[in-house]
């Protein structure tokens, strides 16, 4: 993030003025979301996106292994949109699939040793799998006709070999043990999985083709109908290898799938139309979000302050990362309802026809909102970190679980967590958490160590937004959240420009900054050496120190509260990870950090021990 950027969203607690936009009244439902929303006929609990539309990655064309013609156009992009007059528009057909007597071509079975690149498989489907007709579930017809108008769709009950369509809960087993396969997961719904990484939400295609004993097998499907529409998308954009994504397809002996994520389409229905704007990216392992951004019923709708985490219909679920969040939107005139997660009410202005919960705020707009954070002079805040587990398949840590009930239990703004929520970033590890992450406060985070690895980078960007800085006002004080762990425990340039600024700017509106990071600038045991680096360590201590800042750090395994070098810190390392001291008079306990948050940056620290 760019200084001015972080500049930015600090002054718009002071630029955005008082609540901008009005309520059309509250209506919906009285009870408080839930973390799983229906969206088709699929189950999923959050999803993403980033502040700006990309294109896909290009490919280079390549000639066939077959006799096939190759389209002489690269592919350049995999964005759909409607407005484009280069973009083919499906629509939903009128009429009526009738049964047909045409006779079934017979049964071909693939020489994958003939299709010497990666990717040629799937680039000569059209070549291997002529004649075939497409089978698919009946309420799947009108999504096939959509992209293959010309299409002869059968009912699955007689597929035996060719091409299927599939809905997740049937590609479960027909793509079971495959290297591109879809899986069902507690918590999570379906689940995409590509050689090794788990791939969370219902925004994932995936197009495969191998040999059965039956025959050859090209299989559409997805983890929601969305997905299943987007890998028809895909294919039928592919007439030869050059329309391929080669460098994404994986290939195994008797086997290749191409792995695909999509953004917008968000009634999740798999099919583009005139009020969506849709993106398609072939996956690899870094999954791309759009966090700030996406156009519902034709309205561009931009986000500051928080992430969208999920679109679903003319509801935009938005996740906060503080309490000053506010939505532009562009030209205006739908009515579109904004549920709010992630925030504590007591603390913000909104308006009177909001509905409110305890972590959220539901309204309903047509021109934009603005929330900005109330007048307060002494709130509390509760911090802690590494709860995760000793070893791997080990369950959440006991002492966790009672630490977060007694947050709850107690009276304060909102929950700081360091990082290290679970053991390696695994899907299962996550199921685990998740399944008992319930807080009836707002919880701001910053990555550890620990989680952010793996598949588990992808899914705590799902669930908890940008591990980019960002910070929020309250009271006297600016929080400024940084991640630490990705550049091995420093800082890039630009993290510290952005922290700079933010230290500045608290300096000159009169507040006193509070920098949250999972590793420390300083280890208070004898000999420790579990911090930042030394000359990122002594950078930080030495701008902390000029601008009187308060640390807010974990990592080492301990409760700590002190001075170093001028700095005052705590340490809230001891949420349930193994502990690094047996002494308690050295931070040898688990527990959480309260912190009352005085008028004038007087902030007091009481230790909590945990049994």
């Amino acid at each position: 993030m760019e200084r001015k950027v972080l500049a930015v969203l600090l002054l718009g607690v002071f630029l955005l003025g008082t609540i901008a936009a009005g309520c059309l009244g509250g209506g919906g439902e009285k009870s408080q979301p839930t973390t799983s929303q229906q969206i088709g006929s699929s189950t999923t609990t959050t999803t993403h996106g980033t502040t700006t539309p990309t294109t896909s990655p290009t490919t280079t064309s390549a000639s066939s292994a077959t006799t096939t013609t190759t389209s002489s156009s690269e592919r350049t992009t995999t964005t759909t949109t409607i407005s484009s007059t280069t973009t083919t528009t499906a629509t939903i057909p009128t009429t009526t699939t009738t049964t047909t007597t045409t006779p079934t071509p017979a049964a071909v079975k693939i020489d994958f040793s003939k299709f010497r690149k990666t990717g040629q498989v799937i680039g000569e489907w059209r070549t291997i799998f002529k004649g075939q007709p497409i089978y698919t579930v009946p309420g799947y017809f009108d999504l096939v006709k959509a992209y293959f108008p010309d299409a002869e769709v059968r009912d699955l009950s007689d597929y035996r070999w060719g091409i299927a369509v599939l809905p997740p809960e049937l590609a479960v087993k027909e793509l079971d043990g495959k290297r591109v396969r879809v899986e069902k997961v507690d918590y999570f719904g379906y689940v995409a999985y590509r050689n090794g990484y788990h791939f969370v939400g219902p925004d994932k295609g995936i197009i495969a083709v191998f040999n059965s004993e039956e025959g050859a097998k090209l299989i559409l499907t997805g983890t929601s109908r969305a997905g299943v529409g987007l890998a028809l998308r895909e294919l039928s954009r592919i007439h030869s290898y050059s329309d391929v994504p080669s460098l994404y397809v994986l290939r195994s002996g008797q086997f290749e799938g191409l792995f695909l994520k999509e953004i917008g389409d968000v009634n999740w229905n798999g099919i583009v139309e005139r009020t969506e704007f849709v993106e398609d990216y072939p996956l690899y392992y870094e999954e791309p979000f759009h966090y700030y951004w996406r156009v519902v019923k034709g309205e561009n709708v931009t986000v500051s302050g928080g992430f969208i985490r999920l679109v679903n219909g003319s509801t935009v679920y938005i996740r906060a990362l503080g309490f000053n969040v506010s939505v532009s939107v562009k030209p205006s005139g739908a009515e579109l309802t904004y549920v709010i997660e992630n925030i504590n009410p007591a603390y913000v202005d909104y308006p009177k026809c909001a509905e409110v919960g305890e972590t959220w705020i539901k309204l309903n707009s047509t021109s934009g909102f603005t929330l900005r954070p109330r007048e307060v002079s002494n709130y509390t805040v509760f911090a802690l970190g590494d709860h995760r587990p000793a070893h791997r398949n080990d369950p959440v840590p006991s002492v966790f679980l009672k630490i977060m009930d007694q947050v709850n239990n107690g009276s304060g703004a909102f929950v700081i967590d360091g990082g290290d929520l679970v053991y390696s970033g695994r899907l299962s590890e996550w199921v685990d958490l998740m399944k008992v992450w319930k807080w009836n406060k707002p919880v701001f985070l910053t990555p550890g160590n620990h989680e952010y690895q793996g598949e588990g980078k992808n899914i705590f960007h799902y669930l908890f937004g940008p591990d980019e800085d960002y910070s929020f006002v309250l009271g006297d004080y600016v929080y400024v959240f940084m991640n630490d762990v990705e550049n091995g425990y420093t800082l890039s340039s630009h993290q510290w420009e952005a922290l700079k600024a933010a230290l500045e700017m608290a300096n000159e509106t009169g507040r006193r900054a509070v920098i949250v990071m999972h590793a420390p600038p300083y280890d208070p045991r004898p000999n420790g050496d579990h911090s930042m680096n030394h000359n990122s360590a002594e950078k930080l201590l030495a701008l902390m120190r000029e601008y009187n800042a308060f640390g807010i750090f974990s990592h080492i395994h301990l409760n700590w509260y002190g001075e170093h070098e001028g700095v005052q810190m705590i340490i809230t390392g001891g949420a349930g990870a193994p502990l690094y001291v047996t002494d308690p008079n050295e931070g040898g306990f688990y527990g959480y950090a309260m912190l009352s948050m005085g008028p004038g940056g007087e902030i007091e620290v009481k230790l909590v021990r945990v049994e």
